[in-house]
């Protein structure tokens, strides 16, 4: 029962990943068609997440919507026991808005209210695929109740991200933004027996496994503050830098083992991220853009805590790295009305082979993207992205699973396929 539960603290931090797993990298379709590549020339609604100070780069009163869909294709093999599965197809579905005005009180402060889903992890396994964990008839001499059964592997998480943002303007050059952020977190989990990690007379009472299907639902909220800079060098040079303070989410929520419910509570921090960026404009029409953006999973907690109603309480090692994003994009004007897109980012994860498993699909990601935007007319705009992430694959040995108890033994690949669209109304 305790590696089971290790997982799904793992799980449930793994819904927060926002530098990798399955997860939003760059929340706003424009973002995304540039590779991320945001910090020092956002002028958008996605501002609040990647620099606050890019509010002062918006004229008027404006209301965006965007709506990013996650195609997740994984797939695991485990030759030992048989097992050559692909995910299941679906689709993620992470709907955005943003409202953005300027105060009419003074021209150098603007102010913004925005939701973002900057986090999301899904992933679906059919359950035939994965009866050999269920095990044999016996083990150790003990009955297996459960062997030949088919269980429900699935994992479902969004987190949103509400945002009251305001930037102000010293003189001419410099920007500066503040966020405040507040974010919501919401789980579902299925998950069978893996006799990977139960086949043990260790774990075995006479009556058979202790471990059935499991199924959990659990939500969560925390604060946190972000904070950014602009400044314009000249008119070809613009220099930007944001940070997000880490916040604590408190997850609350029912677990249910076979016909068994608990309630229980547990704590997951994301942690600090701290970003840099440069924009070129060579000519009019050509925009380039380079980031750095690093995720400082290190000083995160190294033990995740679940406390359940019967006073069970589990811990889990992480011992994750800190991540570096590497991004780079570009955007040129084709005419009064049309923009073209497209950029490249190296997205390492931060989660090691010890605690991989098919419920947490990660990867050190190669991501190239490419998009577009539509003028309709001076209060219509929209936008058109999309990105590709091609993931390495991932080799969980024996002993690797065998250093935390929690990895999951065999080769872990994962794609992703994340198209993007959004609409924006200015007020005039």
């Amino acid at each position: 029962m305790k590696k089971l539960f290790s997982l799904l603290l793992l799980l449930v931090f793994a819904s927060l990943v926002f530098a990798n797993g399955v997860s939003l990298n760059s929340p706003g379709t424009r973002s995304i068609s540039m590779g991320g590549a945001y910090i020092a020339h956002v002028n958008d609604y996605s501002a609040p997440y990647f620099n606050p100070a890019g509010l002062m780069n918006l004229d008027g009163m404006q209301f965006s919507f965007f709506l990013t869909d996650l195609i997740p294709s994984a797939s695991y093999e485990f030759p030992t026991y048989g097992i050559d599965a692909k995910s299941v197809t679906n689709h993620y579905l992470a709907p955005n808005f943003a409202g953005i005005w300027t105060c009419k009180l003074y021209d150098k402060l603007h102010l913004g209210l925005s939701m973002i889903v900057p986090a999301g992890l899904g992933v679906e396994w059919e359950g035939s695929d994965f009866v050999p964990f269920a095990g044999p008839a016996t083990v150790s001499g003990f009955p297996n109740l459960f062997a030949g059964s088919e269980f429900e592997w699935e994992s479902k998480i969004a987190v949103m991200n509400f945002a009251l943002s305001a930037a102000y303007r010293f003189g001419d050059k410099l920007n500066t933004g503040l966020a405040l952020n507040y974010a919501y977190g919401t789980m579902t989990m299925k998950r069978g027996i893996d006799a990977v990690s139960n086949l043990s007379p260790t774990t075995m009472p006479p009556e058979g496994y202790l471990d059935t299907q499991y199924d959990e639902e659990s939500s969560g909220s925390g604060f946190g503050v972000g904070l950014g800079v602009q400044y314009m060098l000249n008119e070809k040079w613009t220099l930007g830098a944001s940070l997000r303070t880490p916040i604590t989410v408190g997850f609350s929520g029912d677990a249910k083992f076979g016909t068994t419910e608990q309630s229980f509570d547990r704590d997951v921090t994301w942690p600090l991220w701290v970003g840099g960026g440069v924009a070129f404009k060579p000519m009019d029409k050509l925009l380039l853009a380079a980031d750095l953006q690093w995720s400082q999973w290190s000083e995160s907690e190294d033990y995740l805590i679940a406390e359940y109603e019967s006073g069970l309480e589990d811990s889990l090692t992480l011992l994750w790295e800190d991540a570096l994003q590497i991004r780079f994009g570009a955007e040129y004007t084709l005419n009064e009305k049309v923009k073209l897109r497209g950029g490249f980012y190296i997205d390492p994860a931060p989660g090691i082979p010890e605690t991989q498993t098919i419920l947490i699909p990660q990867a050190d990601y190669t991501v190239i993207t490419l998009g577009a935007g539509y003028k309709f007319c001076d209060k219509l705009s929209g936008d058109f992205a999309f990105e590709y992430l091609m993931g390495s694959e991932i080799e969980v040995t024996a002993a690797d699973a065998a250093v935390h108890d929690v990895g999951m033994q065999g080769k872990h690949n994962i794609s992703i396929v994340v198209p993007s669209i959004a609409l924006t109304y200015k007020f005039k």
